[in-house]
């Protein structure tokens, strides 16, 4: 029995080294068949992409000759000749005969304008024209001596000077008893019969100028600028047809009443 068993393991023993033997030669070959394939794939490639691609072939131009110089001729300076073209010969002129006009044929001849000098001197300049003007000083009349005195608004139908001053006085006293105030003499203290003269000058275009005020109090003569700066522009007063200033006095009375 012991031999029988012995037997047996020798010879699985032998089997599995058979076995191992055999698949070792396997792999080397399959390796090296898988290198041969490798090599005859990329061998097919090439033939493949020569055959594809057409041949082309290039081809050179001739260089063209160039001009050598030798180092005694570089070191020579170059000179330039330049070719003088022969003048063209002048024709004799003539010193008996004047010479002729040849015509250049040109479109149109060159006409030089004709000036004409003037003298100066001759003329007779005024020295009055090269002063600048100066403007007149306009006159300053009172309303009592004017010819025309101003025009108030509303006063333009009158035909006398007298009774266009009286129309005046008329509208200045209207005028100053409805926008003074007389309730600041009994706000100052003040009693009794008041007066503040007030003069002006309506000047050449009919504004009130120059306006100037006297009071027992400084309350009363602001109160008097500010009522006649209020005054409406008039048509200014006139003497023999010029338009002149004239001086108006205009006095301002009420009564304070305590």
């Amino acid at each position: 029995m012991k031999e029988s068993q012995k037997r047996e393991v020798t010879a699985r023993q032998s089997g599995n080294r058979a076995t191992s033997k055999h698949d070792v030669n396997l792999r080397k070959n399959s390796v090296v068949y898988f290198q041969i394939g490798l090599i005859v794939t990329l061998i097919l490639a090439i033939l493949i992409l020569e055959i594809k691609s057409p041949a082309v072939s290039y081809s050179t131009e001739p260089l063209k000759e160039v001009a050598t110089v030798s180092l005694e001729d570089w070191n020579q300076s170059f000179v330039k000749e330049s070719q003088q073209k022969p003048l063209p010969k002048l024709p004799e002129v003539s010193k008996i005969l004047p010479p002729e006009v040849v015509d250049d044929n040109t479109p149109e001849a060159a006409i030089m304008p004709d000036f004409k000098t003037i003298d100066i001197s001759k003329e007779s300049i005024n020295p009055n024209d090269l002063r600048p003007e100066v403007e007149k000083e306009v006159e300053t009349f009172s309303v009592m001596g004017v010819e025309v005195v101003p025009i108030y608004p509303g006063c333009e139908g009158l035909d006398s000077n007298a009774a266009r001053k009286a129309c005046l006085q008329e509208k200045l006293n209207s005028f100053i008893g409805k926008n003074f105030d007389t309730s600041l003499g009994e706000q100052y203290g003040l009693s009794g019969m008041n007066k503040v003269d007030v003069q002006f000058t309506i000047d050449e275009f009919g504004n009130v100028v120059n306006l100037q005020s006297r009071a027992p109090h400084k309350a009363l003569e602001a109160e008097a600028k500010r009522v006649m700066n209020k005054l409406p522009k008039m048509k200014p007063g006139t003497q023999q047809g010029k338009k002149v200033r004239v001086i108006y006095y205009q006095p301002i009375k009420f009564k304070v009443q305590n």
